[in-house]
């Protein structure tokens, strides 16, 4: 039986969430040689390289593979030593996200701190990925998920999903121009839609925008356009569409939480690990799919 050590799974999930040894060591305010050999504790621990290269903090397999399970396991540490003291993590905290993850990625999430933390409220704000970043950078709200930039490492990648096609009739996907619904100025999946399109030398039209998902939706599920979303967003009577309509392929989105930024409180440090298990542990279902 191997038993780990609380303090050396700390100092990995802080080298690899500060981005290096150096940060590390002052988010946990300990030297940056006590950090390096705590992590060499756990690597001898569990017979292992956990860090391909020390100056990136770039991971092994290995250390990808115990990530979530390291998270969880702190989590749990934490709430374990709250509750022996007869504390339980309590505050309130708000969470920026773009209107068209809620539906689909808050209900995870809430569900998991209802049991983990049910002390902390969350308030959660719509808004685009634009203007969520500022609002954290302002102290406004604790943290955001976010749509990331293609080549942007803002926040810390957390998921990543398909985008896609989508319309409830198939023939408007054969019109020219095409009819578009599509989110505000500033949403990134407008600037990718755009820019295939034009690469592609596709003509289209936009004949609805919102930057609300309920609207766009609403617009494509009554067949009177077409659009793009992440594959999770989709849901009947919308329709993926395949390459066979001879539209261009779109690219992967990459989804990233943002913040929280300074000092963080336990309630929001609890959050942050709620949001990055169910995210990256693949428990939310495929809409599309079903």
């Amino acid at each position: 039986m191997i038993d780990l050590d609380p303090s050396c799974l700390r100092a990995f999930l802080a080298v690899v969430e500060a981005g290096g040894f150096t940060r590390a060591a002052v988010k946990l305010n300990r030297t940056q040689s006590a950090i390096s050999m705590q992590i060499r504790r756990l690597e001898e621990v569990l017979d292992t390289r956990l860090i391909e290269d020390r100056k990136k903090a770039t991971l092994t397999a290995a250390g990808e593979r115990i990530l979530e399970p390291a998270r969880r396991m702190l989590l749990l540490n934490d709430e374990m030593v709250g509750r022996a003291k007869g504390v339980d993590i309590a505050g309130r905290v708000r969470i920026g996200t773009p209107d068209d993850y809620v539906s689909f990625f808050l209900p995870a999430i809430l569900r998991r701190l209802s049991i983990t933390h049910p002390q902390i409220e969350v308030e959660v704000r719509c808004n685009m990925s634009v203007d969520l970043m500022p609002a954290v950078d302002r102290g406004i709200i604790d943290m955001a998920l976010i749509t990331r930039a293609r080549g942007n490492e803002e926040g810390k990648a957390v998921r990543r999903e398909p985008l896609v096609w989508a319309a409830a009739d198939e023939d408007l996907a054969r019109r020219s121009p095409l009819p578009l619904a599509l989110f505000s100025p500033g949403c990134r999946f407008r600037e990718a839609i755009i820019n295939r399109l034009e690469e592609t030398h596709h003509s289209y039209r936009i004949a609805y925008e919102s930057p609300s998902v309920a609207s766009i939706s609403a617009a494509v599920c009554e067949g009177l356009a077409i659009t793009a979303m992440a594959r999770i967003s989709i849901v009947p009577p919308m329709k993926v569409l395949d390459e066979k309509f001879g539209l261009p392929s779109l690219p992967d989105i990459e989804i990233a939480l943002y913040g929280p930024r300074g000092v963080a409180s336990p309630a929001a440090l609890a959050v942050k690990a709620s949001v990055l298990s169910v995210l990256s542990s693949g428990v939310v279902p495929d809409r599309a799919a079903a």
